[in-house]
């Protein structure tokens, strides 16, 4: 399996079921990427608030990752979230693994749920953590990236 590739990919964050990753893959806690993993057009979407609250309710460890140095001054910090205090520097797995140290916990029982195949994936990957892509198909590059394939194919105008 290539570095870049997740262990598994959602749509959304909400459709991840927090006792699939309690009771069959033993994860112990969740290293989320900010922006356009939990803050999606500048908000956190209330099935992203009502996922952490339950992942916490459930016994989760909950921290953020980030290269946003921005991110400890959100609503996490009201929710009692672990962030980076500065720009992480992902996909280093030096982050990753600092921030298990923080949450007390092993690699292997960690899941990274963000975004990036690069910035996220990769880099749980390399630290030996479980890697969730969510799937951001209203993502600009994608969406470029599809009309340019159409365009290819000969189809001239897209809305």
């Amino acid at each position: 399996m290539s570095n870049f590739n997740p262990k598994e990919t959602y749509r959304k964050i909400s459709d991840i079921s927090i006792d699939y990753l309690k009771n069959d893959l033993n994860i112990k806690g969740l290293i989320f990427d900010f922006d356009g993993t939990l803050r999606v057009n500048k908000k956190i979407s209330d099935d992203t608030l009502n996922f952490l609250k339950m992942a916490k309710e459930s016994g989760f460890k909950i921290s953020v990752v980030s290269n946003n140095p921005h991110v400890s001054n959100t609503i996490l910090k009201d929710l009692n979230i672990n962030t980076t205090q500065k720009f992480a520097c992902k996909p280093l797995k030096k982050p990753f693994l600092d921030m298990a140290k923080r949450m007390k916990l092993e690699p292997n029982r960690i899941a990274v749920i963000g975004n990036s195949k690069i910035s996220d994936v990769w880099g749980a990957n390399r630290a030996g953590m479980h890697s969730i892509y969510i799937q951001d198909l209203d993502n600009f590059f994608l969406r470029k990236k599809i009309k340019n394939s159409l365009k290819n194919i000969g189809i001239k105008h897209i809305e």
